[in-house]
């Protein structure tokens, strides 16, 4: 059974407020084992849990912070749609820039797919680049 629209909206409020508290093993568990990332679109994508750590390890490496903020949002079946407000310091460089995402909630209620819609920054643009890895 597909998950509720509340729950799906109760999950998605809780990334955000994991990501901004840092709070990374809370963040890790909203995803399925099974989770696909296509952060950005078009890169290689990257798949499960060992991908969700990788995720938040390159966002929060020493001298970067990464807090997120949704702005226009739509709940539709399994899925959240949202124009998303990144604000970011690496090092002395600060970055102001809107992604639009795609998170799909399992019937686990646990994210089996994220997918991401934007150019990422030279300074972190390796990672997202890098192949995808097939970890459970």
């Amino acid at each position: 059974m597909p998950p509720s629209k509340d729950a799906l909206r109760r999950a998605y409020e809780r990334h955000f407020e994991c990501w901004n508290a840092r709070d990374r093993e809370g963040w890790i568990s909203l995803f399925d084992p099974a989770i696909t990332f296509d952060d950005p679109v078009g890169v290689p994508t990257k798949r499960g849990l060992e991908a969700a750590r990788r995720q938040w390890d390159a966002s929060f490496t020493p001298g970067q912070e990464w807090k997120i903020t949704p702005r226009l949002t739509y709940y539709r079946g399994d899925e959240a749609a949202s124009v998303i407000r990144n604000l970011g310091v690496i090092g002395e460089k600060r970055f102001d820039f809107e992604t639009i995402e795609v998170w799909r909630l399992g019937e686990s209620g646990k994210f089996v797919s994220v997918r991401g819609y934007y150019d990422p920054p030279a300074e972190v643009d390796a990672y997202f680049h890098a192949p995808g890895q097939a970890t459970r």
